[in-house]
């Protein structure tokens, strides 16, 4: 009896010694984490906030920009036009490319619309003469008409109205107008373009984190624009929603936003706010308060969402603590315990022992020991965390508590042939195990088991691997062979289609417009004499039509060509090859005298054709934007870039405008007048084509009246890199 009395005494010493400093310690750790959880979330809030509102002010900003950019092209292009087919086919041209702007008009000076094209099923359409309006009295033409050539008027944010009444389903629309100058430089009309406001509230409705925080877009007077419910936007417009304004709904908040200057933030009973406001031009430097007017961005984060989030880490933290406290409660229990009744002998089995478990312990697998019953004696901790259970819960039972149930009888036959024959089974023998966890569900799983012999009883020792990844990633590379098949023979397909429609071009189109040009020019010749100087001009302007019609069926073929060609690449001299390109467009233009400087033995990765493409179009860009220089020249060598052999190709023409570099490699886009300068607008998307071909990049850099310079970066060969 004393001795039993002395061993309980021990057992409750060793257990409060144990247990109660741990239980601090986790008490300490888990108020710790919860306020440093809270602290961490509001301080991660504001930060997406700032971001949100930051990038949705840079890209409001871009996209209206954007449109007083493309207003001025199209202004520009109208300038150098003089019928009003050629200004149709233009509205018709860029509305195809942009059909961010359903409506495109040119109004006199009276406001009456002479040219109108409208988008219709996704295709521009002009409108006959009879369906052409006045629209003399809408304000934006009133105003646009106001503004000095070269300048762009930018209307209110508000929705689109036909006849007097409000176009349903709602069409929310920013008008763009801009004066046209005629060769004076006096104003002779106004362009006025429709800009589609659904694609700028799309762009920030990306920005927005669904249930989380919502982006809201607020015009100068506290009517929403874009809100999270769409039912109180526009009230402005709308009779039945002119109560939905911030300065009625959100006062606080509201007064704040007029007071600040630029941005700032807010915190309410109910939710945290950051606002920034757009109120200037950065092309025009015009202030939008006179046009579009000012515009609010806010970001709001409903503190029950914030507060939830924390409310709900906080549960789960003292959840977890609770159950550490037990588990360290039990395993303080067990090893005083162990303690009291081993005292004696624990020094000499210690550190055996504990170096034994650490090893269990270390081992990335899960591993369980049985004994030759199938009962569990050990479980490591990657064993707990893979099937969810303690440790506590496994020893003692049979290990089919971890087989899939319609599979637990089989394997009780499994395991005792095993233990009659025991031997080592490695893993990765192709088998497809599963496993179950404690909520019943399945997991893949690879397993080696191994007999182990000790001094009392046979045991096995079994280590078990999660295969979900291994297979997963197997499942991934099969469906993705699959996959590239199909993309593979969908190609094949695209280009059969290719080749049909390049003979298609090159024998049916080509033979009309020869009989074209042909018969004109002998009808021409026919009547000589009889003809007068307009009708000469009409038979004139037929001819060139049909030979640049064949000019860009030709480019648009080697466009196509150079899309689909076969690369072989090779170690070319690219100095030798622009030299002959060179020599030949000197030969046919031996009126003039232009300086080509090129740089001896530049060698690069290409493909001959290909290159020969490349360089023809780079050096007859060259050759053609000089012809007003009085001395040009043409230069033509390498830079020095870690990333690749960079060739350039520069010349001292007319250069362009850097402004407009983002559309100089798209088909037909023209930064020049085909008066001045003729072509197709094929030769620069040719050439990007070749250098993506190539494995390359091209770019250019320019300013009006100084020249450009193109730039080649060609793949290294593997050897020198």
């Amino acid at each position: 009896m004393p001795i039993r009395m002395e061993q309980g005494k021990y057992v409750l010493q060793y257990f409060f010694l144990i247990w109660l400093p741990l239980t601090l310690l986790t008490v300490f750790v888990t108020t710790g984490l919860i306020h440093n959880q809270r602290q961490g979330a509001r301080a991660t809030a504001t930060i997406e906030q700032q971001a949100q509102v930051d990038s949705a002010r840079s890209l409001l900003s871009n996209r209206l920009s954007r449109i007083q950019a493309d207003a001025l092209y199209l202004a520009g292009q109208l300038a150098l036009q003089q019928s009003e087919e050629q200004a149709t086919a233009t509205f018709a041209t860029f509305q195809r490319y942009h059909p961010q702007y359903d409506r495109i008009r040119l109004l006199d000076l009276a406001g009456y619309e002479q040219i109108r094209v409208e988008l219709t099923d996704g295709q521009p359409l002009a409108l006959p003469a009879a369906r052409l309006q006045d629209k003399s009295q809408r304000y934006y033409v009133q105003l646009g008409l106001q503004q000095p050539v070269g300048s762009v008027y930018l209307s209110p944010f508000d929705l689109n109205m036909e006849n007097g009444e409000i176009e349903r389903p709602f069409q929310p629309t920013i008008r763009v107008a801009t004066p046209i100058a005629d060769a004076d430089g006096q104003t002779r009309g106004l362009l006025v373009i429709n800009y589609r406001g659904q694609y700028l509230l799309d762009a920030l409705a990306s920005l927005d984190k669904p249930n989380k925080v919502a982006l809201w877009l607020v015009n100068a007077n506290g009517y929403w624009l874009k809100a999270s419910d769409p039912a109180i936007t526009w009230g402005f417009m709308l009779p039945e929603r002119s109560s939905a304004n911030l300065s009625q709904q959100h006062v606080s908040l509201w007064s704040q936003m007029i007071r600040e200057d630029n941005d700032g933030s807010a915190v309410s009973d109910d939710a945290m706010y950051r606002f920034v406001s757009v109120d200037f031009d950065p092309r025009n430097d015009i202030p939008l308060s006179q046009s579009l007017g000012k515009l609010y961005i806010v970001s709001e984060l409903a503190n029950k969402q914030l507060l939830g989030t924390s409310q709900h880490a906080g549960r789960i933290f003292w959840q977890a603590a609770a159950l550490v406290i037990l588990l360290f409660a039990m395993l303080s229990l067990l090893l005083a315990r162990a303690i009291a009744q081993r005292r004696a002998t624990e020094q000499s089995m210690a550190s055996n022992e504990e170096m034994f478990r650490a090893m269990i312990e270390a081992a990335p697998d899960a591993i369980i020991i049985t004994d030759t019953d199938g009962n569990i004696t050990l479980a490591n901790e990657q064993t707990t965390v893979m099937f969810d259970y303690a440790e506590q819960e496994l020893v003692g039972q049979k290990v089919e508590v971890l087989i899939p149930t319609n599979l637990a009888e089989r394997h009780v036959q499994h395991r005792s042939g095993y233990m009659m024959e025991p031997k080592s089974r490695p893993m990765g023998l192709g088998l497809s195990l599963y496993a179950r966890r404690k909520d019943g569900s399945h997991l893949p799983v690879e397993i080696s088991l191994s007999s182990i012999q000790t001094a009392d009883s046979k045991l096995v020792f079994c280590a078990i691997r999660d295969a979900t990844e291994r297979r997963t990633t197997e499942r991934k590379i099969r469906q993705l062979n699959e996959s590239l098949a199909q993309q593979n023979n969908e190609l094949q397909a695209v280009n059969s289609e290719l080749e049909a429609f390049s003979y298609s071009v090159s024998h049916d189109l080509r033979a009309p417009l020869r009989a074209i040009d042909g018969f004109s020019k002998i009808l021409q010749s026919s009547l000589e004499g009889k003809l007068d100087a307009q009708e000469t001009d009409y038979f004139n302007r037929i001819r060139k039509a049909a030979q640049n019609m064949s000019r860009l069926i030709d480019d648009l073929l080697m466009l196509a060509r150079v899309t689909r060609a076969e690369v072989k690449l090779a170690s070319l001299d690219l100095s030798r090859t622009a030299a002959a390109i060179a020599e030949r467009l000197q030969e046919s233009q031996p009126e003039r005298r232009i300086d080509v400087q090129i740089e001896p033995n530049i060698r690069v990765q290409a493909d001959p054709a290909l290159l020969g493409v490349a360089l023809d179009n780079l050096l007859g860009n060259a050759f053609k934007f000089t012809g007003n220089t009085a001395e040009p020249r043409i230069e033509i060598g390498r830079i020095d870039d870690p990333e690749g052999d960079v060739v350039f190709v520069r010349d001292n023409g007319v250069g362009f405008d850097m402004s407009y570099a983002d559309k100089l490699f798209t088909p037909f886009q023209r930064l020049h007048s085909a008066s001045a300068f003729p072509g197709t607008g094929i030769g620069l998307a040719s050439i990007a084509r070749v250098m993506n071909k190539l494995g390359g990049s091209i770019w250019a850099e320019s300013s009006e009246g100084h020249g450009a310079t193109f730039y080649m970066r060609f793949k290294r060969a593997r050897s020198e890199q």
